[in-house]
């Protein structure tokens, strides 16, 4: 190479990495010099012989701005390199400029510099070399079982052996039917986020169907995928066993260079061997993968059975479900085959939704003027809340006054606490952290850290689980961007899906078969779709959930940020992990029933005593009745004779008369005690009854009794009529008795006191619910358990037997229903009592 000895290469750049690596690519047989700014560049152009300029297209004059290869255009006769880093944009293949390279590798630059001096035959084919390039890529690609690395290696040797400005792999995306860029060298950013490319209609999908390379030069621009096009082109395929499994490709975008047979065959060569390494890399993450999904259920089965408690081993059944799938819920549901619906037992939430993707709310009013509302079932404003949930608070997240969104918790059972203004403005100053993160589209707040912060929130709380919700002024709409938390559904209400309109739901349970569906995809079943679209999620899997080969139930898992279908990988790893979760629900609900049945000898035993003392009591008291019946006859026949001998204007009159209508009085009470008294028949006939109707008959009863103390009854009774309970007659009429005078003598003395009676019909759940609610002082939380029980009362000795309430339970049950309270201290009390209605009557 002796003719080159006088050739003087300068090299513009800031970086010495650049001039290093010049050096080392020309060698001793060429003077190569550095310029490190723009001054210097200029001052060796003017005085020193230059043959050629490599510059960085990076350098520019801090001066004037401008960029130090447009200023080479005085020195025309002075040949120029241009070295475009990865990432760089723009149109340099303009005057001065001859040739563009994005790569700094040996071959590259020896073959540029040879190629713009009109060098020919410089460098001879030194196919020793390419074969030792080979060599020393195989070898270091046994080195190395990572499938990034041994694609970034393969890329870049790709480029190397070929001097091409761009090298890529694309890989098959199964589910897609497309070829993704899996590897890239010398494109940038941009380009490579998009990069998709069809399996049809396209060459690098070509070469992957065909299994044969192609290769395209001094045609014009060709297209590589929608307006990205490029000058020249060679793509080749990854075979393994004869199959394809890849493309490897190398481009010229800027450059006119083009590829040569030999540039195939060496491409060619370098895919077999990338075809092997990557089977091994593949292999080798499959054995990893399948290393941490068997230890995820070793410690997913720790987890479900750490509890035999059924509130705790369900919703940590759910926790593991939605961790080894990484979906954003999950739950069970019990199947009840007599009446074709689901039961849901549990639901766990972990999710994340992108924006403007997630659930919404309709904002009403009340969200603009109070730090916090509160939402019982029953009360107006309880249609947006989600079936079986009891209480919906609802808090607004300013910032400066100005509402950003809401947090949203939900309690399935009475929370029977108050939200005091410190714990409402730490749960609103974590969702406001959350909320400006979202709302800054530079935020870095990080998926798992807005979940910790969900967490947090349901903690400080206390609620079963929380939805975090963005405001969308335009649309006057709250959109739900995260959820965290679980809802456990032991006793009624809880949620219910009939499964008669949705047949490939009922197909899971009936034919034991999965269900795998993505929201765009085709052929989407109608219970799919009605729970992709109420959960807003992008996939969902069903899975059934069988003991001993029967089927109890369905597993349902939604991923909320991406639609896809789940693999055949991940679908048998949840089976296993819903196989565990089986065994373990029901050890947990045998423990459960056992606690029950336990529970329940007691509260018969405590029965039976009370019950014997009851039965005493009864006896005495029907003696005592007896004895005052005599006396109590005697005053009222004489008091009805004197009246029939005194005349109407007269004083005694008027005190005979208020004489006779105390010893009615009397006697109507002494007829009640009796009456209590007596044991009830067994076949006391039951007959439809209207609620309503008793309510009213009470109402006008004890209303001047009540008002007369200052205290305001008021009612919201439907005018529709309702369907009839099947009830004893005047059984009713004890149990709203008894709760209207409790209500009563709770306010006594109090100002504004308020006694108010609700009625409401609830189709679905085929009962009416009555609330009768009072704002008096509220009953502690220490005793609220045992209000129920015979015998107990707050009232002073001989004011009170405390056996209303525990009448008004005996009575409630006998028919199937319930009543429950809801109190807390300062903020008055509310019982809700639940009527079965009489089916077919509507």
């Amino acid at each position: 190479m002796a003719e080159n000895t006088h050739r003087h290469v300068l090299v513009i750049a800031g970086d010495y990495e650049v001039l290093h690596r010049t050096r080392l690519s020309l060698g001793d047989d060429f003077n190569v010099r550095g310029a490190y700014s723009h001054r210097d560049a200029l001052y060796l152009l003017e005085h020193e012989a230059v043959d050629l300029a490599l510059v960085d297209a990076a350098m520019f004059d801090r001066t004037s701005g401008e960029y130090t290869h447009q200023s080479l255009d005085r020195f025309a006769k002075i040949p120029v390199i241009l070295y475009a880093a990865e990432g760089m944009t723009g149109g340099y293949a303009q005057p001065p400029v001859e040739v563009v390279i994005g790569a700094l590798d040996e071959r590259t630059i020896q073959r540029t510099v040879l190629s713009v001096l009109g060098v020919e035959n410089a460098l001879p084919s030194n196919g020793g070399g390419e074969i030792q390039t080979l060599f020393s890529l195989s070898r270091s690609l046994t080195e190395v079982l990572d499938l990034s690395e041994v694609l970034n290696r393969v890329v870049e040797a790709a480029r190397s052996l070929t001097g091409a400005e761009e090298g890529m792999i694309l890989l098959p995306d199964d589910e897609a039917g497309r070829l993704y860029l899996r590897a890239r060298v010398g494109i940038d950013e941009e380009t490579a986020r998009n990069f998709r490319i069809k399996t049809e209609d396209t060459l690098a999908g070509q070469v992957f169907s065909t299994g044969k390379p192609v290769q395209i030069s001094a045609q014009g621009p060709q297209k590589v995928k929608t307006k990205y096009f490029v000058n020249a082109l060679l793509y080749v395929p990854i075979l393994l066993k004869g199959d394809p499994i890849g493309v490897l490709g190398v481009n010229n975008k800027t450059s006119h260079n083009e590829f040569s047979q030999q540039h195939q065959d060496m491409l060619l060569n370098l895919a077999a061997y990338a075809a092997i390494a990557i089977e091994n890399a593949r292999v080798h993450e499959e054995t990893l993968q399948r290393t941490r999904e068997l230890q995820n259920l070793v410690e997913a089965s720790e987890a479900v059975n750490a509890s035999v408690a059924l509130y705790e081993t369900l919703p940590n059944i759910c926790k593991q479900f939605v961790r080894i799938l990484n979906v954003g819920w999950a739950a069970i549901l019990e199947w009840q085959p007599e009446a074709n619906h689901l039961r849901v037992l549990v639901q766990y939430q972990h999710a994340l939704w992108r924006n403007g993707h997630g659930p919404t709310f309709d904002v009403e009013r009340p969200l603009f003027e109070r730090d916090y509302i509160p939402v019982r079932r029953g009360e107006p404003g309880d249609h947006a809340m989600p079936a079986g949930v009891h209480t919906m608070l609802t808090i607004p997240v300013r910032a400066e006054r100005q509402i950003l969104g809401a947090i949203k918790a939900y309690y399935v059972e009475s929370p029977g606490q108050t939200w005091e203004p410190k714990l409402i403005q730490r749960a609103a100053q974590s969702g406001l952290e959350a909320l400006m993160a979202i709302s800054n589209p530079d935020g870095q707040l990080s998926p798992s850290r807005l979940l910790r912060l969900m967490d947090r929130i349901a903690e400080q709380l206390r609620a079963d689980w929380c939805e975090l919700a963005l405001l969308v002024p335009q649309d006057n709409k709250l959109t739900v961007q995260a959820a965290s938390g679980a809802g456990v559904w032991i006793n009624k209400p809880y949620p219910i899906i009939d499964l008669t309109p949705y047949p490939d739901l009922r197909a899971v349970v009936e034919q034991q078969v999965s269900l795998n569906q993505q929201v765009n995809g085709q052929s989407v079943g109608e219970g799919a779709r009605m729970l992709l679209d109420s959960t807003r999620s992008n996939a969902l899997l069903a899975l059934p959930l069988m003991q001993r080969g029967q089927t109890n139930g369905i597993v349902l898992f939604g991923d909320t940020r991406y639609a896809r279908l789940f693999s055949e990988r991940e679908i048998d790893l949840a089976r296993t992990i819903v196989g565990q979760a089986a065994t373990a629900l029901e050890n947990a609900r045998l423990v459960h029933d056992l606690e029950f049945s336990l529970q329940e000898l007691k509260d018969t035993q405590e029965r039976l005593v009370q019950t014997a003392r009851l039965s005493a009591m009864g006896e005495l008291a029907a003696a005592v009745a007896h004895q005052i019946n005599n006396p109590l006859t005697t005053i009222l026949v004489d008091t009805e004779l004197m009246l029939l001998d005194e005349p109407a204007d007269s004083m005694n009159y008027r005190s005979l008369q208020a004489i006779s209508r105390a010893g009615k009085r009397a006697a109507s009470v002494v007829r009640r005690l009796l009456a209590t008294a007596r044991p009830i028949e067994e076949n006391a006939p039951v007959e439809p009854i209207d609620v309503v109707e008793t309510i009213e008959g009470i109402l006008s009863l004890v209303r001047p009794h009540i008002e007369q103390d200052h205290i305001r009854v008021w009612s919201r009774l439907p005018e529709e009529k309702l369907p009839p309970v099947m009830v004893v007659q005047g059984q009713l009429d004890d149990v709203w008795l008894n709760l209207l005078l409790n209500a009563h003598d709770a306010l006594i003395g109090q100002e504004g006191a308020e006694i108010g009676v609700e009625v409401h019909y609830r189709p679905l759940d085929e009962c009416i619910e009555i609330s009768v609610a009072d704002n008096g002082p509220g009953i502690p939380a220490h005793i609220q358990a045992d209000i129920f029980k015979p015998f107990f009362t707050t009232k002073p000795v001989g004011e009170g037997t405390g056996l209303g309430l525990h009448i008004c339970r005996q009575v409630l049950e006998r028919i199937h229903g319930s009543i429950s309270v809801e109190s807390a201290e300062g903020e008055g009390t509310r019982f809700l009592v639940r009527l079965p209605v009489k089916k077919g009557s509507e």
